[in-house]
């Protein structure tokens, strides 16, 4: 097991990893995060390692289903959910499939990697941007495992496509060979975040739990960022080299070990501020939120999740006044 970082240095200019005895330190990583600025584009392919592909795109403006009259824009390039494919030789093992309009592209993406069929399709959290695709999948005869939470979260918001096959904290699947896990740690970005695990590959897939971006607490579905940063503690036990977020680029765990520094950070400066009693009602602007949080500090000041963030910042400022 990698040590985790377990504490964060006074200077904002470095995190220093604390050593396990018997392994050597980790390099210092840099507090901010240098978040991939995005162009515009269609989708794509990437191959992460023999027999696991990323699929990436479109990438739009304004939101991660482009521009909308009255909607945000945050001036940056978005794109939705990051959806993996694992080939086995009996047959494909999707990750996520992204919005219904992006179903044809993602299925055509697929045929690029394998002419094999899909077997089953796995996902992380409820969210639209990462599987509202699900029913058209459905459809094709495919059977969608979930968390039991995700299957609630898609009943409860009458969304079409619910998990026919569903575990509790883990679970399993072996296809051609192949072993991939589905592990439920805690609540974090939601109550139904699954880790998806290639043991072999050792290789994770995150869903928002960790992204190229700010991370983003939905309270409506039971996200905390208390146990956010702890669910990040469980994930970083595993023994992978290779991550893949929700959004962005492929990481390392070592970009996963300061993702979650920089989080406790944020945390650590909201409590601060809620201690003090700093009024909730100025922290609901954002240029406000950027100079009392810091986030320039940590590279979040206009990522492609801000703007979500900011949607729960006072649920945020709560949770964390309400914390010992």
């Amino acid at each position: 097991m990698r040590p985790r970082l377990s504490t964060l240095v006074s200077s904002l200019a470095c995190l220093c990893l604390l050593p396990v005895v018997g392994q050597s330190a980790e390099p210092a990583a840099p507090l901010r995060q240098q978040v991939e600025v995005l162009q515009a584009g269609q989708m794509r392919v990437d191959k992460v390692k023999e027999g696991l592909y990323v699929v990436r795109g479109p990438f739009v403006p304004c939101t991660t289903r482009g521009c909308r009259p009255n909607g945000p824009d945050d001036g940056l390039i978005h794109e939705p959910g990051d959806v993996a494919i694992r080939a086995t030789p009996e047959g494909l093992i999707l990750i996520d499939d992204k919005y219904p309009e992006n179903i044809l592209e993602v299925l055509s993406q697929v045929r690029s990697v394998s002419s094999l069929p899909i077997r089953y399709l796995l996902n992380t959290h409820h969210h639209a941007d990462h599987v509202s695709g699900n029913a058209n999948l459905r459809a094709l005869g495919i059977d969608i495992i979930g968390h039991r939470n995700i299957r609630e979260n898609f009943l409860r918001i009458k969304q079409p496509g619910e998990p026919n096959i569903v575990f509790a904290d883990e679970g399993a699947l072996y296809l051609g060979g192949v072993e991939v896990r589905m592990l439920h740690y805690g609540n974090g970005h939601t109550n139904g975040d699954t880790i998806v695990y290639f043991p072999d590959l050792k290789t994770v897939h995150m869903g928002d739990l960790v992204i190229d971006g700010m991370p983003v607490i939905d309270y409506s579905a039971g996200g905390s960022a208390i146990a956010f940063v702890k669910t990040i503690d469980k994930l970083l036990e595993l023994d992978f080299d290779t991550a893949i977020p929700g959004h962005g680029r492929v990481m390392t765990k070592a970009e996963v070990q300061a993702y979650r520094a920089r989080f406790q950070e944020m945390n650590n400066r909201m409590r601060a501020l809620a201690k003090k009693r700093f009024p909730r009602e100025q922290l609901l602007s954002l240029d406000q939120a950027r100079i009392q949080l810091k986030l320039a500090d940590l590279g979040w000041e206009n990522s492609v999740s801000t703007i979500a963030f900011m949607n729960s910042i006072g649920q945020y400022y709560d949770e964390m006044a309400a914390a010992p």
